[in-house]
């Protein structure tokens, strides 16, 4: 199969020769005799097929029908609109919300003010980073937990989160899910790094979740056990009973939590936080003897790193672990920080050393501008770094920490490339890369020979350069708006058509 006249992003006019599902040949549009079917592109922009390296699928799948109070300014305009839900709510099942940005907000929310709000229907309004959420008395309840605290923090927020996750139905969850990755198909999406919380390689291998498109199902400590009982290596295919599973999910990286977040306040920091926090430099979740265990069961089951440090602290002490992992002969170049969101100078050059990959979030930075000033301000030039790791010589690969924001690659790289949104200024406009840059580290492959024919052939012409430099809002808005003709998986269209 020929894909002829299609338009790289460099501007160039190439033929793509397609066969057995992989790239033969890239020429020169015109140049070389067609061979078997052709589909001319007219022009068309053609990009390597894009990955989410950073997504919590169920959560995701689940969060995109739930109410948001994203909105909300204050604890008592979230506690109406959960008020409203409730009201709507049918059933005994219980009600979820999301969206909670509470570090916004003049005061903190109360038990009691959730409470008057949506009485007997249990209900929990979980924050915008999952780190965080708030829970009536009735949902705490229904969960069995016992706490005098109104919100629930770090891992009490991830543990009540599996046990609601526990209530529902695994069909109807395997039907969302299957959904929502159509949906990202549709966006120029191959595949995603799905790191659920739970058992993300169980769920992949039931029978509901087939899905022609990629999927690295990762594994978190508390299931390292039931890895070794797998006996599955990183990498390796999942197949459900049956054979009939997701046709092209396997295990991916193993991943640690090891401190918090920016807008929980948990963040691991070298300094205390800024503003009216009462200070403290966050939560870090794993000392450096447990990390170095970890890390050592993972690489004993040949499953690579992808470490959650967010503080400058937090990676500070995950490079520390990892040089610790290669000097024991038990790491490889490839293994991940991620998020990666305050990052000391002195430590750019450390993870280039170590071949790690940054696996960043570039929507975080504008999300969280305000954030960053208010607790980070004196350290904001080290905040949400892009362009200085490219620069070191670390490699990117972006995401979207879906459910925190949405799962779109536009999103990331328009952000990644501009800096900017909704007509705002460009934040750290020093930090933007090319776009270029930006589908690569949000691409697995190349349109080379040799290659996987994974493509993404674009409805839209991409802004040059020059347009990029002169109008950074006007490109943002046209990225974000980036419409996709056709999705292509090893040379077959799982989205669109030619």
């Amino acid at each position: 199969m020929r894909l002829a006249n299609g338009r790289l992003v460099d501007g160039t006019l190439v033929d793509i020769d397609v066969l057995d599902g992989s790239i033969e040949r890239v020429s020169p549009a015109g140049s070389t005799p067609v061979v078997g079917e052709r589909h001319d592109l007219e022009g068309a922009t053609v990009v390597p097929g894009l990955w989410d390296e950073h997504t919590h699928m169920g959560q995701w799948a689940r969060h995109r029908m739930r109410p948001s109070v994203l909105e909300a300014g204050s604890a008592e305009e979230a506690a109406a609109i959960a008020g409203a839900a409730a009201h709507r709510h049918s059933g005994t099942g219980p009600l979820v919300l999301v969206g909670m940005r509470d570090g916004f907000w003049p005061a903190p929310p109360t038990r009691a003010l959730l409470d008057e709000a949506t009485g007997a229907i249990p209900t929990l309004v979980v924050s915008s980073d999952v780190h965080c959420s708030w829970p009536n008395s009735a949902m705490l309840a229904r969960l069995g937990i016992d706490t005098d605290a109104s919100l629930l923090r770090e891992e009490a927020a991830f543990d009540a989160l599996q046990a609601l996750d526990g209530l529902l139905d695994d069909d109807e969850l395997d039907r969302h899910v299957v959904e929502a990755l159509a949906d990202a198909a549709s966006l120029g999406v191959v595949g995603v790094v799905d790191l659920e919380f739970d058992d993300a390689v169980g769920a992949w291998a039931r029978p509901g979740r087939g899905t022609p498109t990629r999927v690295d199902a990762g594994i978190y400590p508390q299931h390292l056990d039931l890895a070794a009982a797998r006996g599955l290596p990183g990498g390796a295919p999942l197949v459900a009973p049956g054979g009939r599973g997701a046709l092209r999910a396997r295990v991916g990286p193993f991943k640690v939590i090891t401190d918090g977040s920016l807008g929980t306040r948990t963040a691991w920091t070298a300094h205390p936080y800024d503003g009216a926090t009462g200070g403290g430099t966050g939560t870090r979740n794993v000392d450096g003897d447990a990390l170095d265990r970890m890390l050592g069961d993972a690489t004993a089951l040949g499953l690579g790193a992808a470490v959650h440090a967010i503080g400058d602290a937090a990676v500070s002490a995950a490079i520390d672990a990892l040089e610790r992992a290669a000097a024991a002969g038990r790491h490889v170049a490839g293994d991940r920080i991620e998020h990666a969101q305050l990052v000391a100078a002195a430590d750019i050059p450390r993870m280039a050393r170590l071949g790690l990959v940054a696996s960043i979030q570039p929507e975080h930075a504008l999300d969280d501008r305000e954030l960053t000033a208010a607790l980070w301000g004196d350290r904001a030039a080290d905040a949400f770094r892009i362009r200085s790791f490219v620069d070191a010589g670390v490699a990117i690969a972006l995401g979207s920490d879906a459910p925190v924001t949405p799962l779109d690659p536009w999103r990331a790289i328009a952000t990644a490339v501009t800096r900017t949104r909704d007509a705002e200024r460009p934040w750290q406009p020093d930090e933007a890369i090319s776009l270029e840059r930006a589908i690569a580290a949000s691409a697995r492959t190349r349109i080379a020979a040799g290659q996987p024919a994974d493509l993404v052939v674009l409805a839209d012409a991409l802004p040059s350069a020059d347009e990029i430099a002169h109008d950074p809002g006007g490109s943002a808005e046209r990225l974000r708006a980036t419409a996709v003709r056709a999705t292509l998986i090893e040379g077959e269209p799982v989205h669109g058509a030619l």
